[in-house]
């Protein structure tokens, strides 16, 4: 079911929920294109849009580039909430709709298309607090081994899935920073990538002494030494196409067949993230050193991705004398 059939039941009366006759400001700027162009990554502003679109949908719109944002008011969003909930929607994904909506309505304020009133009483509206367990999982030190050894580097398509692979696993790179890595930001001194990772934070990479062979292997062997990205489009006849990037979402679907295939369990790109950072706190390193090998704007975020064994949690219950 899609996102938007998924909310459609929501009651409300035919026709737009607002419209642009109700409203006299600047109708020359979208705001929701204008918010979305003030997103710095191309996935932020992929996934704001589709929720947008969802939004607009509800509201009666085509999508997003004929809905009447100006006209948007508080009561429209709460309702919007209010049916997301209904149809089992995780608070979390409500608030990202939130902070869209938000973001549209301070854009449309800033264009005059929307009174300070009323954007006032959007900005006011609060989240849902919510807490749950962390989800995913960090896999073990067998699992990983088995994921990276059943990419066979005798093939290219082996060798660059057990190079990016070890890339997310060995220094916690984001699926999508994988996707961006560029040969020429490279330092064969120090050993390290420089990106440009989530938030537009630059940070330097410095590769585990286990992933250098791989991408030694990838370059001499498949890639070779021209600048561009590391990765490239791939395709079925062992093509490489550098000039196109390869896809975050397929980087996705890689590991978790990788991982489908050689351990025969569910696992993400992003449990290889969790796994990074498990390991590092389990060595004792500092949780400020692993915040910045990260990528992390702050510790709360990284102490997020802690998958260490509940086992003492446990003991402790057992042992508890009432």
């Amino acid at each position: 079911m899609t996102e938007t059939t998924a909310i459609t039941v929501i009651e409300r009366e035919e026709g737009p929920a607002f419209s642009l006759q109700k409203h006299e400001g600047n109708q020359r700027v979208n705001p929701a294109q204008a918010y979305l162009a003030t997103l710095q990554s191309t996935m932020s502003r992929k996934s704001m849009a589709s929720k947008l679109n969802v939004f607009a949908a509800w509201a009666g719109y085509t999508s997003l580039v004929d809905c009447a944002w100006g006209a948007m008011r508080p009561e429209h969003i709460l309702a919007f909430m209010t049916g997301l909930e209904a149809n089992g929607r995780k608070a979390s994904t409500t608030n990202c709709y939130l902070a869209a909506l938000k973001g549209v309505a301070k854009t449309a304020w800033l264009a005059e298309a929307m009174t300070h009133e009323n954007y006032l009483r959007i900005n006011a509206i609060k989240g849902r607090k919510y807490y749950r367990l962390p989800s995913g999982r960090s896999i073990t030190p067998e699992e990983s081994r088995a994921l990276l050894e059943n990419c066979d580097t005798t093939d290219i398509h082996g060798c660059r899935d057990r190079l990016m692979i070890a890339l997310m696993l060995g220094c916690g790179l984001r699926r999508a920073e994988v996707t961006e890595i560029r040969w020429e930001n490279f330092s064969q001194e120090n050993q390290s990538f420089t990106l440009i990772g989530k938030g537009n934070k630059e940070r330097r990479v410095f590769l585990p002494d286990a992933v250098l062979p791989l991408l030694n292997t990838w370059i001499n062997t498949y890639r070779g030494t021209e600048p561009g990205r590391l990765f490239g489009r791939l395709y079925k006849n062992g093509r490489l196409d550098l000039t196109h990037p390869i896809d975050p979402s397929t980087v996705g679907r890689i590991t978790a067949k990788r991982m489908q295939d050689a351990c025969q369990i569910s696992a993400s790109a992003h449990d290889l993230r969790r796994t990074f950072a498990t390991r590092l706190l389990n060595k004792n390193v500092d949780i400020v050193t692993v915040k910045n090998m990260m990528g992390h704007a702050n510790i709360a975020t990284t102490s997020m991705y802690d998958r260490r064994d509940e086992k003492p949690m446990q003991d402790a219950a057992k042992d508890f004398e009432m």
